[in-house]
C-alpha cells in the first residue's frame, strides 16, 4: 500500500498508481470527506457553472404562437 505525507500546506500528493488505477487525471475533481476516522476521496464529475448568457434563447419554443406583448398586456391587467 502507497504511502503519502502531508505537506505544511495540508496538500498530500496521490501515488502514481492508485492515479494510473482510478483514471484521475491534471484537473480532475476530488470530492473530499471523513468517514469512520478515515479520510475519503471520490473521483466527480463537477459541471462548469452555467452563465446567463447560455440561458438566452432558453425556453423560446414556449412563445412560439404567441404574441409577447399582448400576453404581457393581459398579465398586466389581471394584477
Amino acid at each position: 500500500m502507497p504511502l503519502t505525507k502531508v505537506s505544511h500546506k495540508f496538500q498530500v500528493v496521490i501515488p502514481k498508481e492508485v492515479r494510473e488505477l482510478l483514471g484521475i487525471s491534471k484537473g480532475d475533481t476530488l470530492q473530499v470527506y471523513g468517514k469512520n476516522h478515515e479520510i475519503v476521496m471520490k473521483k466527480t464529475d463537477v459541471k462548469k457553472p452555467v452563465s446567463l448568457k447560455n440561458l438566452k434563447g432558453l425556453g423560446k419554443e414556449i412563445w412560439k404562437d404567441i404574441d409577447v406583448e399582448e400576453y404581457i398586456k393581459k398579465e398586466r391587467e389581471s394584477w
